[in-house]
């Protein structure tokens, strides 16, 4: 077993193990069935006034036990406007569709309390669907769990991945 598929195990028994032994907690957060994954590596083109030309690079490995994202937006001349990682704290897929929440460790990229939240489409033979959003440098820890972008800003841009791509499993 590879080092991620060992981690993913352990927590998930250590899940299983607290959930056997107290199980008001599995009332407090209901537990999902089964492991659910993104990953893959993918480019968008920003249009209108999101800082029209730019493009942004999301690499992805993630379960819903965890991971990590990677950013990097470059100018359309090539200059790194960020770049950085975040730790994945929320995965949830339906079908074809991921959402996933990831926060920005206070002083990467000279960064404090930032989150990103995605929702990916992954249209197999298409190019992907990607809209997301992000808390920016707040007082406060942004939140931690999912959020659908599509309903916190209905009406946000979407963007089709141009190179690259990303693979999801779930229920």
């Amino acid at each position: 077993m590879n080092r991620l598929t060992m981690r993913v195990a352990a927590l998930l028994a250590i899940t299983t193990a607290a959930v056997t032994a107290a199980p008001g907690a599995a009332q407090a957060r209901p537990v999902r069935p089964e492991l659910e994954t993104m990953a893959g590596v993918g480019q968008v083109t920003l249009t209108g006034d999101r800082q029209d030309g730019d493009h942004v690079w999301f690499a992805v490995a993630a379960t819903n036990a965890g991971g990590r994202l990677w950013y990097r937006h470059l100018s359309p001349e090539g200059a790194v406007r960020a770049a950085g990682w975040a730790d994945v704290t929320c995965l949830e897929v339906t079908g074809n569709v991921a959402l996933l929440a990831a926060t920005v460790p206070d002083g990467v990229d000279g960064i404090r309390n930032h989150g990103f939240y995605l929702k990916l489409t992954d249209n197999a033979t298409r190019p992907d669907d990607l809209v997301f959003i992000q808390t920016l440098n707040g007082s406060e820890p942004p939140p931690a769990y999912c959020v659908d972008p599509d309903v916190q800003v209905p009406g946000w841009p979407h963007y089709p991945v141009q190179i690259g791509g990303y693979t999801v499993h779930g229920d």
